[in-house]
């Protein structure tokens, strides 16, 4: 009874809250602020924030991975979709209409105004503020950075919007990427508090049986990725490996995939469902294709309340037919008809062809089983995207599904990114490749100018046993009995490593530590694209390397955005899209 009044309240609130959006600001925003007597009346505000926030999911998504080289549109495809795949959209494009973006940050700013209301009349107590205003202030900066990588220059409102006149006010007052970037991090730098939820019912409950705990943004992340981005490359190092610490001070008895963000790798029998995230074959018969299980797509469809998928999943949200807002990527990737699918969106063939298909697996498999029976799948001579659908026929309209914002697998691939262009190649190639555990071969005290101490039993990062990586590059990896020593990066796999791929070799000719460091850097996007395509962050990746290349010589970064990149898409597929080989043209317009 609990769980379906929370429900009402959740529905409730999103409908309240929804009539914050910039295009229908009421005169009177606030007239509901008597609403906020106390703590359960800022959570359920809350939650109704978050709903508002669910409705950004398939337009984040849509133009974030079909703007950039993975994702294309299908004979299906409507003419507003065909635009965003040109990067033309026209001035009525729905998918670039800001309005919704606007909407939830008019309620961050209504909910954080309310919430100083509160704490300065003694209706919540400091540390419930410092919590809930966290939380609150960084899903709104997540939001404002989303604007700023696709439109370049946006309004930067952090007050509410009472009347449209004060609206008016803002809409000459905007920001670059290049301003916006500093102000979003001043702002994650001065909030009460970068730790997630502890105490809040927020994280203790569930609706409908979903637990909410991973619901709520993590800021530490986010905060990374705007000092990434902003190439803050030590501090974003520092922030991300707070993360990776999690759990580090288990009992080394404990399981080694209950820890969080590891990349677990682990040897599997045919008995038994695995239950962590790996290509896999079954009783070693690496070499029968008929035994090939991928259990690293399952992470795909766990739930919030399972515990393996807690250990990969560290901000995602769940959809369900029960309950609204109605989730958006069946429409866009199923097959028509299929669960209300009308199939406009499809794996790219350049992706299918030269990006998954361009890999061999250890066992001389000649595809990535992350791409093929994992991102996408074959049926008919149509390439589908599996990672947001549900292919099974569900009469009853029960639907469930997520929207994946953070995993560990992201966390390591832009830890690894911080690290490299902090001067630590050999460390970043590691993570890349077969990880630090005792499984893998990629970095054992290796020296970053190439040579190796004999000792292989020895995984502790460093240039030697006397000479270890300074804080946050330390990780330690051991393995062993004589002494006893169970290590917590004892079993991380690495990104490849764990999709059953060979390491890249680390290349001889890198006579310079900046040529290390731009082998590296180019690795990791690709890997990205390989683990992370269709969930949402490939054009930021791409964007993100373009400017800093740009910054260091002058056309560099436009040729990786365009030649290296996009435009291969576009060849591939036979079209002519909108020539982004000048930096003015990566961004879209702002229409209003």
């Amino acid at each position: 009874m609990k769980e379906r009044y929370l429900i009402g309240l959740f529905l409730s609130l999103l409908l309240l809250c929804s009539t914050a959006c910039i295009d229908t600001v009421p005169d009177e925003v606030l007239a509901y602020s008597d609403f906020y007597t106390g703590v359960n009346d800022a959570d359920n505000a809350i939650l109704g924030l978050y709903g508002q926030f669910m409705e950004l999911a398939g337009q984040t998504v849509v133009l974030n991975e079909l703007r950039a080289d993975l994702l294309d549109v299908t004979n299906h495809a409507t003419i507003d979709l065909q635009e965003i795949n040109l990067n033309a959209p026209s001035p009525n494009n729905p998918w670039t209409n800001v309005s919704r973006f606007y909407g939830v940050i008019q309620t961050c700013n209504d909910l954080l105004y309310n919430l100083d209301i509160m704490l300065k009349e003694n209706k919540i107590i400091q540390a419930e503020y410092g919590e809930r205003y966290a939380d609150v202030a960084a899903l709104r900066t997540w939001i404002y950075f989303q604007l700023g990588i696709h439109f370049g220059q946006i309004p930067y409102i952090t007050q509410p919007v009472v009347t449209i006149d004060n609206l008016n006010r803002y809409k000459n007052s905007e920001l670059s990427l290049n301003d916006l970037l500093p102000e979003l991090i001043r702002c994650m730098e001065s909030l009460p508090t970068l730790e997630n939820y502890q105490s809040s019912p927020l994280v203790q409950q569930s609706l409908d049986g979903y637990s909410l705990a991973p619901y709520f943004i993590d800021k530490r992340c986010l905060l990374g990725d705007l000092y990434l981005f902003n190439n803050d490359y030590e501090k974003a190092a520092v922030i991300y490996r707070q993360v990776l610490a999690v759990d580090e001070d288990l009992s080394a008895d404990v399981r080694e995939q209950y820890r969080k963000n590891r990349l677990y790798c682990y040897p599997w029998t045919s008995g038994g469902t695995p239950d962590w995230f790996e290509i896999l074959y079954t009783d070693g018969k690496n070499h029968d294709s008929g035994s090939l299980y991928n259990a690293w797509r399952n992470m795909f469809a766990a739930t919030t309340t399972g515990r393996t998928a807690l250990e990969e999943m560290i901000w995602f949200i769940a959809y369900d037919s029960k309950f609204a807002p109605a989730y958006p990527f069946l429409e866009l990737f199923n097959p028509v008809g299929n669960n209300g699918g009308k199939y406009y969106l499809k794996p790219s063939d350049y992706a299918v062809d030269s990006v998954w298909g361009g890999e061999i697996q250890k066992n001389g498999y000649p595809f990535d089983a992350r791409g093929l029976t994992g991102a996408y799948r074959e049926t008919g001579g149509e390439h589908y995207v599996m990672k947001y659908s549900c292919f099974e026929e569900t009469p009853s309209g029960d639907v469930r599904g997520n929207w994946f914002l953070y995993r560990a697998a992201l966390l390591h691939l832009r830890y690894a990114e911080a690290a490299n262009r902090a001067g630590y190649p050999k460390l970043a190639w590691a993570i890349v490749n077969d990880g630090l555990g005792t499984g893998g071969s990629a970095f054992l005290y290796k020296k970053e100018n190439g040579d190796n101490y004999p000792d292989d039993s020895i995984r502790i990062t460093g240039n030697s046993p006397f000479d270890l990586y300074p804080e946050p590059y330390f990780f330690d990896g051991r393995q062993c009995d004589q002494p006893w020593i169970r290590s917590p990066w004892r079993s991380n796999g690495g990104v490849r490593g764990r999709a059953n791929l060979p390491n890249v070799p680390f290349p001889e000719d890198a006579i310079t530590q900046q040529d290390s460091i731009r082998f590296v850097e180019k690795l990791i996007i690709r890997e990205a694209a390989l683990e992370l395509g269709f969930e949402g962050n490939r054009w930021q990746d791409l964007l993100r390397i373009a400017r800093r290349l740009n910054r260091e010589t002058p056309g560099e970064g436009t040729r990786f955005l365009w030649d290296d990149n996009i435009r291969k898409k576009y060849e591939r597929s036979g079209i002519s899209g909108t020539n982004l080989s000048s930096e003015e043209k990566w961004f879209l317009p702002l229409y209003r």
